[in-house]
Parts: C-alpha cells; sequence; structure tokens
C-alpha cells in the first residue's frame, strides 16, 4: 500500500504549477545549488503537509468548519496568486524571472491545494493504512510520495526546457495564462459554495 505514495506523489506534481515552472526556470538558468535546496524544502514541506493533512482527518470528521475554513484561506490564496501572475510587468526579464522563483517558494510554503489534497486522497486510500498503530506503513507511504513528488520535478526540469523552446514560450506569457486560470479557478469554485 506504501507504493501507492509514489503514484500520488507524481501525479499530485505532474500538471503545470507555479512551482514546475520555478524548476524549470533554475535548470534551464544552471543555478543546480539553488535547485538543490529548494528540492529539499519541496520535500520537506510536501511531506509536512501530507503528515500533517493524514493526522487531522480524524478530527476533520467531526467538525466541518475546519475543513470550510481551510477551503476559504485556499481560495483567498489562489486570488492572490492569480492577480499577481495577471497583473506582473512582463517587460523585465529579470523581474518576471524573480517573480516566478519567488512564486514557487511561496507555493512550496503556502501551498493552497496541498491540505485539500490530502484530506481528499486520505479519504479516498484504505483507512487502516493511515491510522493504523503500525508507523511504518504510514511512514513508507510519506517516502514514496515524495519519491514521486521528487521524479515529477525532474522530469519537468528535464522535459520543461525542451517543451519551452519547441514551443518558443516565454515565462511571462505563462504567468499570464496561469494567473487567468488560477482566477477563473476562484470563480468557480466561489460561486459553487453559494
Amino acid at each position: 500500500m506504501s507504493f501507492l505514495g509514489l503514484l500520488i506523489g507524481f501525479y499530485g506534481y505532474i500538471f503545470p504549477g507555479n512551482i514546475n515552472l520555478m524548476f524549470v526556470e533554475l535548470y534551464r538558468c544552471r543555478k543546480y545549488r539553488s535547485i538543490f535546496l529548494i528540492l529539499l524544502l519541496a520535500l520537506l514541506f510536501e511531506s509536512l503537509y501530507l503528515y500533517i493533512s493524514f493526522r487531522l482527518l480524524g478530527a476533520l470528521s467531526s467538525k466541518d468548519w475546519i475543513f470550510t475554513c481551510i477551503q476559504y484561506v485556499s481560495y483567498g490564496l489562489i486570488l492572490c496568486m492569480g492577480l499577481w501572475m495577471l497583473l506582473e510587468n512582463n517587460q523585465n526579464r529579470k523581474a518576471t524571472h524573480q517573480h516566478t522563483i519567488y512564486r514557487g517558494i511561496i507555493s512550496i510554503i503556502l501551498h493552497p491545494q496541498q491540505i485539500p489534497f490530502w484530506l481528499v486522497t486520505g479519504l479516498l486510500i484504505h483507512s487502516k493504512m493511515l491510522f493504523s498503530s503500525d508507523n511504518s506503513v504510514f511512514y513508507g507511504f510519506l517516502f514514496c510520495n515524495a519519491t514521486g513528488a521528487l521524479a515529477a520535478f525532474i522530469f519537468y526540469m528535464k522535459s520543461g526546457k525542451f517543451l519551452l523552446d519547441y514551443f518558443k514560450l516565454n515565462t511571462g506569457s505563462i504567468n499570464k495564462g496561469m494567473g487567468v486560470l488560477y482566477i477563473g479557478l476562484f470563480i468557480y469554485e466561489i460561486t459553487g459554495i453559494f
């Protein structure tokens, strides 16, 4: 059951986003030391979010208001990221590059989708694995998840540069597109609440 974490970790980061774009930018600029340090940070926070989310599942089953609060905070973060990306001035390539790195790091630490993702995933996975007294199964799952996320990051670093060059895309246009998607997701989620 722990190996399921490998697939979930890869799946969780295979979609385009701030973190993946940041790794593509750093790889393209050959900032290997920064890549290594930010990879460690990303895997640490990925594991921390997973651990906290799975441990809180029991408490959330009886208190819906906690999950609702997490949802609203997530929506606010998505809106802020979307506006920042959409309103950014693309004329200054160095500033665009720096903002991409900043958004990637902020997304690692304040990842708006992490806790809801892990809560839903945790509910879908076999509950005996998550809440059993055998912590080795849980920590095996956590390690496999980090390995899957690392594989997705490496995939993006290796193939992302190729895709950007092939389609002649620049970071600014991708940021604008992602900003529109984030704001669209925010509007969709908010209108779906009421």
